[in-house]
C-alpha cells in the first residue's frame, strides 16, 4: 500500500509540474530568474515562479 501511495504522489507531482511548465511558457517564462531550465527545477520553484509570473501579468494588465 505504501508503494502505491508513493507512486500516486510521484504521478501527481509530475502532472502538476507539467501544468506549471506549460502555463509558465504561455506567460513567456522559459527559465527561472537565476537562469535554470523549467524542466530542471523542483515543484516548489515552479510554483513560486508561476505565482510571480501571474502577479506580474495581473499588474501589467492593470497598468494598461
Amino acid at each position: 500500500m505504501q508503494t502505491l501511495d508513493k507512486s500516486l504522489r510521484d504521478t501527481e507531482v509530475s502532472q502538476r509540474k507539467e501544468f506549471l511548465i506549460m502555463n509558465l511558457r504561455k506567460l513567456g517564462v522559459f527559465e527561472t530568474t537565476d537562469g535554470r531550465s523549467l524542466d530542471d527545477v523542483s515543484l516548489y520553484t515552479l510554483e513560486w515562479n508561476y505565482v510571480t509570473a501571474k502577479n506580474d501579468a495581473i499588474r501589467a494588465y492593470g497598468e494598461e
